[in-house]
């Protein structure tokens, strides 16, 4: 019976190390928060955007992300795709859907002390449906803003 207590408190002491390291991690996450934002496009597919400050650009630099999301179950169609930052272009291309959707990733480079406002455009060549989504990214004071 002495073992069986002593193995419950190993391993309630583990976990209580486990959750405890893990909320200081997350606590002390420099970055700042994750933005999102969902709409439809003008054909009723719905998307989603995100995008958040991060520092795992080329040798450690602080860049912005952008996540975006077509949630489109059809397969086939051609979708170019864009991302901006503050009206600057910094990815163009094109993509197939498959029945899982499409899903872009691309970072772009932090603005210290501006809110960055960060556009996706999308475009299906087969429908000539068009998807607009948009949102602001906050300076991160610890993560080079």
């Amino acid at each position: 019976m002495r073992s069986k207590h002593f193995a419950a408190g190993v391993v309630a002491a583990s976990l209580l190390t486990l959750v405890v390291t893990g909320t200081a991690e997350a606590k002390d996450r420099r970055c700042g928060p994750t933005y999102e934002a969902d709409g439809v496009g003008t054909l009723g597919t719905s998307w989603t955007l995100k995008s958040k400050h991060d520092d795992d650009g080329p040798g450690g630099t602080f860049v912005v992300g952008e996540e975006f999301e077509i949630h489109t179950n059809v397969a086939g169609h051609v979708w170019t795709i864009t991302f901006a930052d503050n009206g600057l272009v910094f990815f163009t291309g094109d993509d197939v859907s498959t029945t899982t959707g499409i899903r872009e990733q691309h970072p772009t480079a932090n603005q210290p002390g501006r809110v960055q406002h960060m556009t996706a455009h999308a475009l299906d060549h087969t429908t000539g449906e068009t998807i607009d989504g948009a949102l602001d990214v906050l300076p991160v004071p610890r993560c080079g803003g």
